[in-house]
Formats: C-alpha cells, sequence, structure tokens
C-alpha cells in the first residue's frame, strides 16, 4: 500500500486532475460527433489537437521539473531498482501517433458520409485505448513515483517543486487558450474545402503561411494549396522547391551542367520539365549558341562532333531523309521561334534535303546568327535572296556546294544595300557588268548594283565584319564574283579564304584580293595549284588546294575521271 501524501506535498494532484477533466471531455466529444457534419468533424479535429497539444506539454512540464530532479537525486543514492522504475515510466510516447491520426482526419473532409464515418470509428478505438493507457500512467505517478519523491526531497522541496509544477501548467493552459498558433497550425487542408473559413487567415504573411506548409506533405500541397489562389501557390510552390536538394543547385552551375554535359535531346525530353527554374535556364542564350538540327536527324545530339565522321556510317539514305524532313520542319516550326534569337553558329552541313525556301525561313529565324556553314548541300544563290542578317555574318561555309555562283555576292550585295534602305536592287547578268575584269582594268563602268552600292556606302559606312569564307569545292566561282566584293570593298575584314577546286578563278584575281585585304596573309589562302603564276613568293607561302586525294566529294580538277 502507497505511503499516505497530503496535498500540498502532492505534487501530481493538481495537473492529474486536469488531464482527468480533459480526458473525459475528449473521449465524451467523440462518442457524441456527428461525423456526417462538416462543421462538428472539424470542430472536434481542432479540439482534439488542441488538448493533445496541452497534453504534450504536461509530460514536458513533468519531466524538466520531477523526473529530472529526482534522477539527479537517485544518481546520488544509487538506487537501480527505482532508477529503472522512472525510466519504464516515461519511456513509450503515446501522443505522437494519436497527432498523427488528427492531422490525417482532415483528409477525409472532401470525403463522403461513409469514409468520415469510418475514420470515426478508428478514432473512437484510437482513443478508447489511450484512455485505458493514460489512466494507468497516472496512477503509476501517484503511488509510485510521489513516494519516491518524498523519500528522496524535504518538505519544502516538495512545496517549490509542486507549486513550480501549477505554474507552469497554468501558463502552458493560459497560452493554449490565448494563443493563435492552433489556428494557424491547422492543416491548410481544411481552408481549401471550407472557403467560409478562409477570411480567418487571408491576412497572414507568406513566411508565416510557408512556415506552416512544411508540416504538410507533397500530396496535400499539390492537391489542395496550389489551388487556393496566387498567395498559397506561390508559398507552396517555395516550400516544394525548398524540400528538393537538387533546387539549392546555383543557376550558374545548372548552365554550365546543361551546355557542356547534356545534349538537346536530354533537354527537351527530361529537364525542361522538372521545374520553371530549369525551364528558364534552358531558355538561356548561351546554351543554345551552337545549333546543328542535321546531326540531330541523324540520332548524333552533339553539334561539335566532326562531320566527316558521322556521314561515314550512313548506309539507310531513305530513311535519314525521312528523318530530316521531321527534324528540319520541327526545327521551323517550334524551335526557331523560341531559340532562333539565341543561335550564333547555324550549322547545315550535309544536307540532304534542304531547298532554298527552307533555309531562307531559317535564315529568317536567326537574327544573331555569326557564322553559317552550308557545306554539302544543294543549295543555290536564291537561298540568300533579302538575307536580313548579312551585316552581322562573320563566316560562311560552303565547302562542295557544287550549285553556287557568282550570284551569291549580288545576292549578299543586295541585301546590304536592303537592309538599310528598304529598297529592292534588280540583279543584272554578269555581262553587263564589267567588273568581272577588274583585276586587268580599273576604268570599267560598273552595273547597277555596284553604283547604288557605291553612292550609299559613300554616305553610310556599312558595316560588313565577314572574316571566313570558304568555297572549296564550287568550280561555278569565278573572277566576276570576288571582284564584286573586291570592288565594294567588303574584303577589308577578311582573314581566311578557301578557293580550292574554284578552277574559274585566276591567279590575278586571287593576287587583287590579298592587295585589298589588310588582315588576309598568305597562310590564310587556300587555291588550286594548277593556276600559273608569276609570283613564286606567294606559291611558296600559300596553301594549295585542300582536295586533292580527298574522300569527302569536294570538287577537285585533279579527281575528275
Amino acid at each position: 500500500m502507497a505511503p499516505i501524501v497530503f496535498d500540498e506535498l502532492n505534487v501530481f494532484t493538481f495537473p492529474h486532475s486536469r488531464m482527468r477533466k480533459l480526458m473525459n471531455c475528449c473521449t465524451s466529444k467523440v462518442g457524441h460527433t456527428d461525423f456526417t457534419s462538416l462543421n462538428d468533424f472539424e470542430q472536434l479535429l481542432v479540439r482534439l489537437q488542441r488538448t493533445f497539444v496541452e497534453f504534450m506539454a504536461h509530460e514536458e512540464i513533468e519531466n524538466h521539473f520531477v523526473m529530472k530532479k529526482l534522477k539527479k537525486k537517485l544518481k546520488q543514492h544509487s538506487t537501480i531498482d527505482d532508477t529503472e522504475l522512472i525510466c519504464n515510466c516515461h519511456k513509450v510516447d503515446r501522443f505522437t501517433p494519436l497527432v498523427s491520426l488528427f492531422r490525417d482526419g482532415y483528409a477525409f473532409i472532401r470525403r463522403g458520409n461513409a469514409d468520415r464515418v469510418s475514420y470515426g470509428v478508428k478514432l473512437h478505438k484510437a482513443m478508447m485505448k489511450f484512455y485505458d493507457d493514460f489512466v494507468p500512467h497516472m496512477h503509476e505517478e501517484e503511488n509510485d513515483i510521489q513516494p519516491l519523491l518524498s523519500k528522496y526531497f524535504t518538505e519544502m522541496e516538495l512545496k517549490i517543486m509542486r507549486i513550480e509544477v501549477i505554474k507552469m501548467t497554468l501558463q502552458k493552459r493560459e497560452n493554449s487558450a490565448n494563443n493563435i498558433v492552433y489556428e494557424i497550425e491547422r492543416p491548410l487542408k481544411i481552408y481549401v474545402i471550407s472557403y467560409e473559413r478562409l477570411i480567418s487567415i487571408n491576412n497572414l504573411s507568406n513566411n508565416i503561411l510557408q512556415s506552416i506548409m512544411k508540416y504538410l506533405t507533397d500530396r496535400q500541397l499539390k492537391q489542395s494549396c496550389l489551388r487556393v489562389n496566387k498567395q498559397w501557390n506561390q508559398c507552396a510552390l517555395k516550400v516544394l522547391d525548398t524540400r528538393s536538394p537538387i533546387s539549392q543547385i546555383p543557376n550558374e552551375i545548372l548552365l554550365r551542367l546543361f551546355t557542356y554535359y547534356l545534349n538537346p535531346y536530354d533537354l527537351f525530353h527530361s529537364c525542361i520539365h522538372v521545374n520553371k527554374q530549369w525551364k528558364n535556364i534552358i531558355n538561356d542564350k548561351s546554351i543554345w549558341k551552337i545549333v546543328n538540327p542535321i546531326n540531330w536527324s541523324k540520332g548524333q545530339w552533339d553539334s561539335n562532333i566532326p562531320l566527316e565522321d558521322i556521314n561515314k556510317h550512313e548506309d539507310d539514305t531513305i530513311t535519314v531523309k525521312m528523318n530530316e524532313i521531321k527534324i528540319i520542319s520541327g526545327f521551323v516550326k517550334y524551335f526557331l521561334p523560341n531559340y532562333g534569337s539565341s543561335i550564333e553558329n547555324l550549322i547545315l552541313y550535309g544536307s540532304l534535303t534542304i531547298n532554298d525556301n527552307t533555309a531562307r525561313k531559317i535564315f529568317d529565324l536567326c537574327p544573331n546568327m555569326k557564322h553559317l556553314n552550308i557545306g554539302m548541300t544543294k543549295l543555290t544563290p536564291k537561298a540568300f535572296i533579302h538575307f536580313r542578317w548579312v551585316n552581322s555574318l562573320e563566316s560562311l561555309l560552303l565547302e562542295g556546294c557544287e550549285l553556287m555562283d557568282d550570284n551569291l555576292f549580288n545576292h549578299l550585295i543586295s541585301s546590304l544595300i536592303l537592309n538599310e534602305t528598304n529598297e529592292i536592287i534588280p540583279i543584272e547578268d554578269k555581262q553587263n557588268c564589267l567588273v568581272e575584269n577588274l583585276c586587268q582594268n580599273h576604268t570599267k563602268h560598273k552595273c547597277y548594283l555596284c553604283q547604288q552600292y557605291s553612292q550609299f556606302n559613300s554616305k553610310n559606312s556599312i558595316k560588313f565584319q565577314l572574316k571566313i569564307l570558304n568555297l572549296s569545292g564550287c568550280y561555278r566561282f569565278t573572277d566576276y564574283g570576288l571582284n564584286l566584293l573586291i570592288e565594294n570593298n567588303l574584303t577589308k575584314c577578311l582573314e581566311y579564304i578557301d578557293l580550292s577546286g574554284c578552277i574559274g578563278i585566276t591567279f590575278d584575281c586571287i593576287s587583287f584580293l590579298i592587295s585589298s585585304s589588310k588582315n588576309l596573309i598568305n597562310e590564310n589562302i587556300y587555291f588550286c595549284d594548277n593556276l600559273q603564276s608569276s609570283s613564286s613568293l606567294l606559291l611558296s607561302t600559300a596553301n594549295c588546294c585542300r582536295n586533292v586525294d580527298n574522300y569527302s566529294g569536294r570538287y577537285c580538277c585533279r579527281c575528275i575521271n
């Protein structure tokens, strides 16, 4: 039989009376709640959550002001049986499963009556189990722990301990009654369904909403909070982003990863669907500076792979053409309207299906294009009619384009005038223009195109920045085309030119080109070595034809059968 302890020395009398009252109210409320009524069901969940917060505060007070001090006394007097009794008394966590069950109850507000009634049965069983477990726990504290307190503490110490416990119990009770935290800490999902309750938290700041949403699951955030209003949507998205470790990676690192380690297929089929942050990074200009849709059609997504290496392994020409048609059509229709302004280096090398009309559409959608490679294609000079971005073009690679001829430079000059004056200049036949023999006679008159360009260039300095020109294998070009560039002062920025296989260009025209180009040195010139020259210095320093004994299909006068 436990010894008799006066109330003024009993530490557990006051708090346990409060706990018994709360337990009786909770079990009674659960038994008399109509779970088919949303208001009654909601009020029950709120009350249970608030009550069990007070239960948990009571246990915390006992641990801090009673059990902790008792353990220190027991260590001094070393009684093994008594120490094990205290450890077993507060070892079991009785509150966390029930609090989780209360929070899960908010999900049943959107469900039918049958589901809520089923939840009510489960809740009633859990409450009865808690009642049957917690009442013996209080009896154990009163009959076993209190005698130990009387044994190891003086009456004055017990009175002080009892006053502290009562004081903290009242303080916790007052805070739980007056503090609006309970109104805020309720799972936000309930406000998504009960719209009449939204007014009570409309004035909450974003920081408070985000701190509350941290307690909700991803499913609750996506199914409920994202659909309430714009503020809730933004807060829920921030909470979801912070839960993913990959969202903490800086944009600069992601941009570098996307640019150098992922190909366009990975970016468009996977990365762009991750979140808005990744989508915005994929839209960055630096990722799409170099684009090669022809390689994409062949299943090679790396734009920097050597172009000749890909062609060696292509056997099924029909399949390649069909894939290329699909890729090019999608490239023009979907890709270029969104990313065309980011492209600086466009590679169409080796295309089997592209034509002049398609090429013009592609060029028009790439306003910042600086480098263009259309080698080994069937394009003609008509692809450059009204070429809008000729001013920014720095390199033009036409190797192997056997249908290209001198009209290309006519269209480029006409486009330069059109960009500045919006005036379309007719293209005359080269026989009507004596620029063809300019290197021999500088006094001949010019065609109307050259006259218009000269007049306009004298008033306004036209910026033509072409530095690299590759005409390897373009045997249709003659002196007339190069003289057009020289006479109109369009070769001043030229640093590299490849005229391998251009049998229609004479050595005198090449010499005139070198003299008119300040930045063009002999080492950066390639031309047909069958040309007869009187300049031994140029032959010793310049490079000869690059197409001799080549297997890439570029024209060479020595490889003709």
